[in-house]
Order: C-alpha cells, then structure tokens, then sequence
C-alpha cells in the first residue's frame, strides 16, 4: 500500500483530527488503499514518527481489526512492523505502527527495472523468511506483491512485511 509519496495536506480526516489517542498528530496522508488511507504522524512526547492507518467503521469489513490481531501475533518475528496501538475514533478504526521506507514497486521503478541477480537473491530469501513465518503461525497471507514489501528506514537492509488485513487462519 505504498505506491504513493508525500501526499496532500486538504484532506478530511487531517482536518477533522488534529490529535490521535491524545498522542499523535497527523502530519501528512502519504497513501490510499482500497481500504483506507495511511498517514504519518507525529508522537508529540518524543517527536518520534509514526505510520497511521485508517479505515471508516462498518458492520462488514473490518480489515484493520484484522490486522492488528495479526500484527499482535506476529510481533515476535522480523521483518514485521510493530504495532503501536489500535482504537476507534468517531466513525474511524485507526491502528498505528512503524513507519517504513519505500516499497520494492517504488524501488524497481525509481532504478530504471534494473536489479542485479545478487539483489534479487536476497530480496527473494527474506520475502520467503517473512512467509515462511506467517505460515508457521497458521496463518495464510493473501496478499502478496511489490507493494507490500517495504524497506526499513532504520534499517534499509531489512525488507519488512506489511497489510495483514487479508490474512487468514488455516488450521
């Protein structure tokens, strides 16, 4: 869900929202999913920046409760996000997590589809790591592509995993 850069600032939820769980602030929305949007924000005790996700309540789709609940379970792994809280706001579910670098679809298109055979080695191992965990924890990750693979921004050498919303247990 990071196809997008910085994104702009007239938006009705950063609007609407000028503090979040009485800690964050929404600096800037920098994607829409088919499901919700995502924002930075702010953590205003340390100044530390954080990933929001939000998605409007409904009776029938509930993906971000579903991610947090996979997100909780797989803390544990690397190559995750940590989720950082869950909660609802008015008629919003919101979760926050780590904030993360640019995903392999950015990356591939930013370098002119050029991506040496060692690369795409490594890439490729820890990709498989990731899911090779989630499946350990019984669960099935349903929805696999370049843009749900972010690097770290701490640590630009870890591809981490992101948008559980689709998961399923399978045993």
């Amino acid at each position: 869900m990071a196809k997008k850069e910085e994104g702009s600032k007239t938006d009705e939820f950063l609007q609407e929202n000028q503090v979040i769980f009485n800690k964050y602030k929404p600096l800037v929305k920098i994607d829409q999913g088919s499901f919700g949007n995502i924002y930075k924000v702010i953590r205003l005790s340390d100044q530390k920046e954080f990933a929001l996700k939000i998605e409007k309540k409904s009776n029938l789709i509930r993906y971000l409760e579903s991610e947090a609940y996979h997100l909780f379970n797989l803390q544990k792994g690397y190559g995750f996000p940590k989720l950082i809280s869950f909660g609802k706001i008015k008629k919003y579910n919101i979760l926050i997590e780590t904030l993360l670098g640019k995903s392999l679809y950015n990356i591939y298109f930013n370098t002119e589809n050029k991506c040496n055979l060692s690369d795409a080695c490594l890439i490729a191992l820890q990709i498989l790591d990731r899911l090779e965990y989630i499946h350990s924890k019984n669960l099935l990750y349903r929805d696999v592509k370049p843009e749900n693979f972010l690097i770290g921004i701490d640590d630009p050498n870890t591809i981490y995993i992101i948008d559980f919303g689709l998961c399923k247990k399978y045993r």
